[in-house]
């Protein structure tokens, strides 16, 4: 049975993976263009470091009757929707191409979280993580086409 534990690695390793993809892009470009991805990228680091808080102030904490119902759902739609679009290692050369990419992975980020949420206890940080993943969104949507 996965865990609610379980479930914050996935977060943390969907962060992860957000920090290295922007770093990427933050080295092939400049500009306002390489300070938003160092942004971004900085930002996901700090996600991360939140979901390590989260983890430790919930470790112990109850499994509520929802949870078995909707583990699964969660997990496959990590491995399915955000995974093979975060593991490649390769940025791809065309910037719009990935910017496309981010914004479905944080497309996918934000949902994957929100429902996540019904199984922390004190989501704040939580929802915050949340609100800055759509602004992640928004500001690539903003850039997407227009380099």
């Amino acid at each position: 049975m996965l865990t609610i534990t379980d479930m914050l690695a996935i977060a943390l390793k969907i962060e992860g993976a957000g920090y290295s993809y922007y770093s990427k892009l933050s080295e092939k470009t400049t500009g306002k263009i390489k300070e938003l991805f160092s942004r971004l990228a900085l930002q996901e680091r700090e996600h991360a470091n939140t979901f390590r808080s989260i983890l430790k102030d919930i470790e112990n904490a109850p499994v509520t009757a929802d949870w078995e119902d909707n583990v699964g759902y969660l997990k496959s739609y990590a491995e399915i929707s955000i995974f093979p679009k975060i593991e490649s290692e390769e940025v791809p050369s065309n910037l719009n191409k990935a910017i496309s990419s981010a914004m479905d992975v944080e497309k996918d980020s934000i949902i994957f979280y929100t429902d996540l949420e019904q199984f922390i206890p004190d989501s704040a940080s939580l929802k915050k993580i949340i609100a800055e993943e759509r602004r992640h969104l928004m500001d690539l949507v903003k850039l997407y086409g227009t380099v």
